[in-house]
């Protein structure tokens, strides 16, 4: 252990043109934080408001003098945005990469999309706006809270002459809807409610919303209608990618100047086609239409979307350059600031797999709403994260059929009255002993499982055809009950870091309980006997070199104090909480996949109810790269802990 504690002593440090003057390299692109249409104005301190700026998203990658401009794409516009570089190349000698708005500003005040568009091309002035830090000199801020975010953010950026191209873009804390009737009197386009103490996800979340005065949006130009007299165009016919299909959403005849329909039509010509790409078109519009490839994205402001999905009253406001065409959705407000589990749609789930869900709003988690329909909405949402996990794994249920989390119950074995997407059978243990296992292929497994009253899904660690060889380990440490969850938290850095040294890369399981769980993916070459005895020696060597902190003995009076290292859950027959499976504690909890950076970040091993995960599991995959891992447990890496 000495070469493994000095490996571990050892720290990356930042590139040095001189011990007083470190550098930092250039921080590349990463994926931005989109937000979600609502009609709702959240309420309460944990809302901040920002002004919604009319402009281009833009990402500012900063080290020293160098400076890159990313557009929302990831396409470098450095050049395009040359007017806004003086104050960027000196605001830090270190590295920095923000996140906000490249805007012009018209002269009521007000950011303008169509000046923007004429001064990219004449040099006019524009102000850059940052509202989010990704990184500062290296150390990446994502995991943070956004208030935190934002106070070093404003620190960094100081204050700015008005005429300065570089601003920070201030916030209000709650009061959201006096900001929002200030934003549309004052003739903006709306706001940006955001949550305050979330971490920065690189996809579209709730915890962004924006809220418009007026209503606009992107759509594709797939073709246009001539004018009466046959000379250029009349209207733009638009449409959205729907699932695959590019859609009909009607057109736009008006806030066009002669010169931009000259523009637009110089783009159109090159782009004709004979047939129209749209899925459908209403009859009467395609009897006069010309087709085009659907590449260009229009911005447009109207009245309201019909209920058969068309515009009334549009309004052409300018091309975008900065959007990709296939990425263009019709926006649909969020009905609220939640998740947006739909009992509804749980229920229809449940049919459409065959499974019949008795009492569907039966509430399963006291003091909550949550129903038996919420939690078949909630397993759909994750369905692809977790059934990687699960598929065809032996696993244990916990049910609860008086539904009061007080008398709940494991099941290995199939009962009468099962459903049928929840399957059954033998396999032949190392013993020799024949074992009866349940299992789950599908979503329709875990639907079934839920019409169980099922609350947890543990799994063995290999799968049912590969019985004897197990594809991970799991540490679950399990802390007294006087402890801090920041001992916790160390604790799983610390036993990172000697599986690291070791030649094992591990991953960390929020349980949604008081624990976490260290998950080290193993290919299937070691047997069981052996994984166990590896992990019996880790826990024993920890409790011998670290008698404060760690405890190999499940004994409740040996803990005191300590946390119990479980090396218990990696023998054959053997469970542990399957990813993304809810829990049966109060309040819904999950047990979350979250990534080591995260952690430092997080207050609670229940940080997550089954809204917040759904969330979760439609953005970046805190696992990634953890079934492509290839290690082995191998004869070396078991003497390294051996007593």
């Amino acid at each position: 252990m000495p070469a493994i504690e000095s490996a571990l002593r050892k720290k990356r440090s930042p590139r040095r043109d001189s011990e007083s003057n470190p550098t930092y390299p250039l921080p590349t692109f990463r994926p931005f934080q989109l937000c979600t249409l609502s009609e709702t104005i959240p309420s309460g301190a944990d809302w901040l408001f920002e002004m919604k700026f009319d402009g281009y998203r833009a990402q500012i990658a900063i080290s020293g003098s160098e400076v890159r401009v990313y557009t929302r794409n990831g396409y470098d516009w450095t050049e395009q945005f040359k007017v806004i570089l003086l104050p960027l190349k000196t605001l830090t000698k270190g590295s920095v990469l923000l996140d906000g708005e490249i805007v012009a500003i018209d002269k009521q005040g007000r950011t303008n999309f169509s000046i923007l568009k004429t001064g990219i091309a004449a040099g006019i002035p524009l102000k850059f706006y940052a509202f989010d830090i990704f990184e500062k000199d290296g150390e990446d801020l994502t995991q943070m809270p956004l208030i935190e975010r934002k106070a070093i953010l404003e620190e960094l950026i100081g204050e700015r002459d008005a005429d300065d191209s570089m601003q920070y873009s201030h916030h209000v804390v709650d009061g959201g809807k006096s900001v929002f009737d200030a934003m549309c009197k004052g003739g903006h386009e709306g706001m940006i409610a955001k949550r305050a103490d979330a971490r920065y996800i690189g996809d579209r979340t709730k915890s962004w919303l924006k809220i418009k005065c007026t209503k606009r949006q992107e759509f594709v130009i797939g073709g246009w209608r001539p004018s009466d007299n046959g000379r250029g165009m009349a209207s733009l016919i638009l449409g959205t990618y729907e699932k695959g299909q590019f859609v009909y959403r009607g057109r736009v005849g008006t806030g066009f100047t002669e010169a931009m329909k000259d523009k637009i039509m110089a783009q159109l010509e090159k782009r004709r086609l004979v047939k129209p790409a749209f899925a459908s078109v209403p009859r009467d519009i395609a009897r006069k239409a010309r087709w085009v490839k659907p590449e260009l994205v229009a911005e447009v402001a109207f009245a309201e979307i019909t209920p058969d999905g068309s515009l009334r009253h549009a309004s052409f406001q300018g091309l975008r350059a900065d959007k990709k065409a296939t990425q263009v959705v019709l926006e649909v407000p969020a009905d609220d600031t939640s998740a947006g589990l739909d009992p509804g749609v749980g229920v229809e789930i449940a049919q459409a797999l065959g499974v019949k869900l008795s009492n569907p709003d039966k509430v399963m988690y006291p003091g909550t709403e949550i129903t038996k329909a919420h939690l078949v909405a909630y397993y759909a949402a994750v369905a692809d994260r977790m059934l990687p996990h699960l598929k065809d794994r032996p696993l244990s249920l916990v049910r609860d059929t008086d539904n009061d989390l007080q008398k709940t119950f494991f099941q290995k074995h199939a009962l009468a009255g099962m459903p049928k997407t929840l399957k059954s059978g033998a396999l032949t243990k190392m013993k020799g002993s024949e074992s009866r296992i349940l299992w789950i292929e599908d979503l329709a497994g875990l639907v079934g499982g839920v019409q169980m009253n099922t609350l947890e899904f543990h799994v063995w660690g290999s799968d049912r055809h590969e019985p004897e060889l197990p594809e991970r380990m799991v540490f679950d440490i399990d802390p007294d009950e006087g402890l801090d969850f920041g001992d916790v938290k160390q604790a799983a850095k610390d036993i990172r870091d000697i599986l690291g040294a070791v030649g094992l890369q591990s991953w960390p399981l929020l349980s949604g309980g008081k624990g976490i769980h260290v998950v080290v993916p193993l290919v299937p070459e070691a047997d069981w006997n052996e994984v166990k005895e590896f992990c019996q020696d880790f826990a024993e060597l920890l409790a011998k070199t670290d008698p404060h902190r760690f405890v190999a003995n499940m004994s409740k009076a040996r803990r005191k104090g300590r946390m119990f290292l479980d090396y218990l859950r990696n023998g054959q027959g053997s469970t542990a909480v399957c990813p993304w499976s809810t829990r049966a504690r109060a309040g819904g909890t999950v047990a979350v996949p979250v990534t080591w950076g995260e952690l430092d970040g997080l207050d609670r091993a229940n940080a997550f109810d089954i809204f917040a995960a759904a969330e979760r599991a439609q953005g970046l995959d805190a696992w990634e790269g953890y079934f492509g891992v290839e290690q082995v447990l191998t004869e070396r890496i078991r003497q390294v802990v051996k007593r």
